[in-house]
């Protein structure tokens, strides 16, 4: 025992007390997210002379594809504009994409028909633009 005290003191006179003292645990900050909100268009050209109507948001991060249909919409001017629970994370690439029906890609017995998107947009938001923890996406 005595041998250890011995080694111990020699070694903090070469190397002083601080080398010794437990290094602070790093802690990673967590991500910043925010949740979506996104303003779609109401209605839009589709195939021919058709006009789809919106119906689900898709939202595709790389990883999962995500459906999402609208709850508690406003709007006007031919425009949906909703909040999801869907977090967001800064710098994770977005396909986001608006979708004629509840299902957003999905075959439509009735019309014989795939259904159709309203259009999409990609975007890889910043640290800052989920900062107040709502990042909003507008689909053209």
């Amino acid at each position: 025992m005595r041998a250890r005290s011995t080694v111990m003191a020699a070694l903090v006179a070469v190397t002083g007390a601080t080398a010794l003292a437990a290094a602070p645990a790093a802690t990673a900050a967590p991500a910043a997210t925010a949740v979506l909100a996104a303003d779609v268009p109401l209605a839009a050209r589709g195939e021919g002379t058709s006009v789809v109507y919106f119906g689900s948001l898709r939202i595709d991060d790389g990883k999962t594809v995500t459906c999402l249909t609208a709850s508690n919409p406003s709007g006007g001017d031919g425009r949906i504009r909703f909040t999801t629970d869907y977090k967001i994370t800064p710098g994770v690439s977005y396909g986001v994409s608006a979708w004629e029906t509840g299902k957003c890609s999905t075959y439509i017995e009735q019309t014989g028909r795939w259904s159709q998107s309203l259009g999409g947009v990609t975007v890889t938001p910043t640290a800052a633009d989920v900062a107040d923890g709502v990042y909003e996406v507008r689909v053209p």
